[in-house]
């Protein structure tokens, strides 16, 4: 049975499970742990947090939750949503997707916003979203790097 909810304490194992996710998403990533420094900054920070789909306590999916305060709204941002490649297509993306909608909720929040790539491979994600009642919006999204 797979449980959703917060990453509360680091732990080295996770750490290390997190980052073969992350490398699933991206290759950008080369599939080490995350930083223990990154990882207690999210669970330390009261806007931001990771949730975590467990099967038997193994890692299967993740996701970073944000809240971004406004002047007007406060916004849940999802960032890194992604399943084990093994787990797909078992609804775990879909329990993520409600806990990051339920998180939100907590915090006040008025709607959840995220991107999503366009590349090839990434189709999948794309209506992943649009079954669970994404929109997409008709927007620019920019981009500064600020490290150079």
């Amino acid at each position: 049975m797979i449980e959703i909810g917060p990453m509360t304490e680091y732990d080295p194992e996770i750490a290390e499970a997190m980052g073969k996710l992350r490398q699933q998403l991206s290759s950008r990533h080369d599939g080490s742990a995350i930083a223990r420094e990154k990882i207690e900054e999210l669970i330390e920070s009261p806007y931001h947090d990771i949730l975590m789909a467990l099967d038997d306590g193994k890692l299967v999916g993740m996701v970073i939750v944000s809240t971004v305060i406004a002047t007007l709204d406060r916004n849940v941002y999802m960032e890194d949503l992604v399943v084990d490649s093994e787990c797909r297509g078992k609804g775990v993306g879909g329990q993520l997707l409600e806990a990051v909608k339920d998180w939100g909720r907590q915090k006040g929040c008025r709607r959840l916003e995220f991107t999503s790539s366009n590349r090839d491979g990434k189709a999948g994600a794309r209506g992943f979203y649009e079954s669970h009642g994404a929109n997409v919006r008709e927007t620019d999204f920019y981009r500064v790097e600020l490290n150079d």
